[in-house]
């Protein structure tokens, strides 16, 4: 049975094929340029696309966030539902929100009983897709767009995340840190641990060996979490399972309790951070 209200999103969310399929959320793939050739990133191979991005000499690209597929996707839902809420990347970080406003502008002029709120997150990656799947399951419970638009609104404050990078040159070779940054990452090793917090992204720490950086992360997780509530986490990893496991068996001692996903990073966010990347997102109910 549908949902009241469809939730959308996109592949930046990282969110487990089987939840898609479970809580029947819309997600929207985005496009990644190999040699040339444009390919819906939900469409690639994440174990071939890891090895293409670590072998090959060419510089990987996303495609310009588009309105055309949230149309197609805000279109397909009408026919199911006259309540539509999509989340998206935080403003700073990407166009999505701009381009899914658009889509639902042009979208509503089709459909006079169509409602549709996007709403831009204020974390990304696995933290995102925690704001999403819990929009899901209280879509699922019943609630109506008004009410998940208030949940989503305050859960997106309470999320905290943290990761840490393996490497800079995947952010340099997208023009995103200036290349001095390479020479301090080839003398110092450093594997910087950085925050989101309301759409910004922060450092917090320069850790110089992978290991300390898991450690630096379960730290500040011990230092938020109150045990007041239900902790719900998602690991977060491109391409670094057996790490992500070991960070997931260190929470799991830490938090008995915990709900923890394990989630792996789409070939979007892989192009941008490289692999090795290895996360932590969380939030008490």
């Amino acid at each position: 049975m549908a949902n009241s209200v469809a939730i959308v999103t996109d592949t930046t969310a990282c969110i487990p094929a089987e939840l898609v399929r479970k809580y029947q959320i819309e997600v929207i793939p985005i496009q990644i340029v190999i040699g040339g050739k444009a390919y819906p990133d939900a469409e690639l191979d994440l174990s071939q696309f890891y090895r293409i991005l670590k072998e090959s000499p060419l510089t990987l690209k996303t495609v310009g966030s588009l309105p055309g597929p949230y149309i197609e996707a805000f279109t397909r839902l009408a026919a199911k539902t006259d309540q539509i809420l999509c989340i998206t990347e935080p403003v700073r970080f990407s166009g999505m929100f701009n381009a899914a406003q658009l889509a639902a502008m042009q979208v509503l002029e089709q459909y006079s009983n169509l409602r549709i709120k996007v709403i831009p997150c204020e974390t990304a990656a696995a933290g995102l897709g925690l704001v999403v799947l819990e929009a899901a399951r209280q879509a699922e419970a019943g609630k109506s767009l008004d009410n998940l638009v208030g949940i989503v609104s305050t859960l997106m404050q309470r999320v905290y995340l943290y990761a840490a990078l393996d490497t800079f040159d995947y952010l340099i070779r997208g023009g995103r840190i200036p290349k001095i940054a390479a020479l301090a990452d080839a003398v110092l090793q450093i594997k910087p641990v950085f925050t989101l917090r309301n759409g910004d992204a922060q450092t917090v720490a320069l850790p110089r060996t992978a290991e300390k950086a898991l450690q630096n992360m379960l730290d500040l997780m011990m230092g938020h979490v109150k045990g007041k509530g239900k902790l719900k986490v998602a690991v977060m990893h491109a391409d670094a399972l057996e790490r992500a496991h070991r960070l997931e068996q260190n929470i799991k001692e830490k938090f008995p309790e915990a709900e923890i996903l394990i989630m792996e990073f789409t070939p979007v966010m892989g192009v941008h951070t490289g692999p090795g990347v290895v996360g932590v997102a969380f939030y008490e109910t």
